[in-house]
């Protein structure tokens, strides 16, 4: 089976750090690795040392924006600018503290901000800026971004969490001086210890005030329930296909063992506090497992990469030329309904980032302010995106091509 929806990051090793590490309560609230984890995220994702940045760690990446956004001290309907073709995730926080989203389109090579559209959203309410790395891909005209934040006097916060490494000298991190870097560790992220989140920056007055919040910990149920979740999910996945996986993950729901990545509460377009705690040090001795293989993870999603763009070179559909590590590879396509359903017959089961302009599909847009119609490129590409894995064997990428190759002849 190959499944980009469930547990795509999760192998043996984590496992069993998991696993054992459910036997070893003493080291779940507290330790020495939630001040490890924070040397090493800056080490690998910005090639700078912790004197320079800090580092403020929270339960999910959502709750960091929250937190973030909070500390600003902006006035009720402000507005953030945030493009189309994000998740819940980025949105929700910003309603819940009464300020406006506005939606800014995106272009189709890096599904990432127009900055033509981005000029025609301005307003003089608008004080902050989220630039999505959507994939991992750069955003081929940030310079022009950057120049208009400058011009308007924008916060600007860098979403990372699809990103693997970022390509830029540890100088130029100090252009603005509003300038906040947001990272999540969900499990759909590139690294992933099930839930979790940070804001870096350089403003020393923003940090301590995200380094001062009270936050409760996460009771010892929860953390037990998030450990099972890597040995449970490795176990599904590797079984899948003699009928045991499927088994276990039947049960395993029945009994509320998997934690679900959204809440019930959040497809309601409502954001959910349940999220605003501390972020534990059992989840940072799982995120510290990934981080120590960073630059494995890192040159295997590159092969992927390069793999995907040769073979699939007269499906790709979105003028996407990047040779570099991305947390999903994406392809536009049509008839993704029936694809995706004749690939899921043979096994494979594909992702659809994002299948709405603010995901996940039937979350209500008109209660997240989104006005269909205001952002046609992004609309467009929702009704034809489907993603590729990255993390998977030469052998599994073989042979997703193959089907999906046979695939696609048959409903030309």
């Amino acid at each position: 089976m190959i499944n980009l929806n469930f547990a795509p990051n999760e192998n043996f090793s984590d496992a069993l750090t998991s696993f054992f590490l459910l036997f070893q309560p003493w080291r779940w609230k507290r330790g020495k690795e939630l001040q490890k984890v924070k040397s090493l995220i800056l080490k690998n994702y910005f090639n700078v040392s912790r004197f320079m940045f800090n580092v403020s760690l929270f339960f999910s990446g959502r709750s960091a924006l929250y937190h973030l956004l909070k500390s600003l001290n902006l006035k009720e309907s402000d507005e953030v600018l945030v493009q189309a073709f994000t998740c819940e995730a980025v949105v929700l926080p910003i309603i819940a503290l009464k300020l406006k989203p506005v939606f800014v389109d995106i272009e189709k090579q890096t599904f990432s901000i127009n900055p033509i559209d981005l000029k025609k959203k301005l307003s003089e309410k608008s004080k902050v800026l989220i630039l999505q790395h959507t994939f991992g891909i750069p955003p081929s005209q940030k310079e022009k971004i950057l120049s208009i934040i400058r011009k308007h006097n924008l916060l600007l916060i860098e979403d990372i969490a699809h990103s693997t490494k970022l390509k830029v000298k540890s100088q130029k991190l100090k252009v603005l001086k509003n300038h906040f870097y947001l990272l999540s560790f969900g499990r759909s992220k590139s690294l992933s210890s099930v839930f979790g989140g940070a804001v870096i920056t350089n403003n020393k007055k923003i940090a301590k005030k995200l380094n001062s919040l009270n936050l409760p910990c996460p009771s010892y149920s929860l953390i037990f329930k998030l450990l099972l979740y890597k040995p449970i999910a490795f176990l599904i996945k590797i079984s899948y296909n003699i009928y045991l996986g499927r088994v276990v993950h039947f049960f395993a729901q029945k009994l509320n063992l998997l934690i679900p990545e959204i809440t019930k509460k959040e497809k309601k377009g409502e954001y959910n506090n349940f999220f605003d705690k501390k972020y534990p040090n059992a989840l940072a001795i799982l995120l510290l497992n990934q981080l120590k293989r960073f630059e494995e993870i890192q040159n295997q999603r590159k092969k992927m990469v390069n793999f995907y763009l040769k073979k699939l070179n007269n499906v790709i559909r979105s003028k996407l030329h990047v040779s570099q590590p991305l947390i999903r590879f994406p392809l536009l396509i049509k008839n993704r309904g029936q694809i995706l359903q004749n690939l899921a017959k043979k096994g494979i089961f594909l992702g659809c980032w994002y299948d709405s302009p603010v995901a996940p599909k039937g979350l209500p847009l008109k209660k997240v302010g989104y006005s269909w119609g205001s952002c046609p490129v992004a609309e467009e590409i929702c009704d034809r995106i489907i993603n590729l894995p990255t993390n998977i064997k030469l052998n599994e990428a073989e042979k997703l091509v193959n089907t999906l190759n046979d695939v696609l002849k048959t409903k030309s």
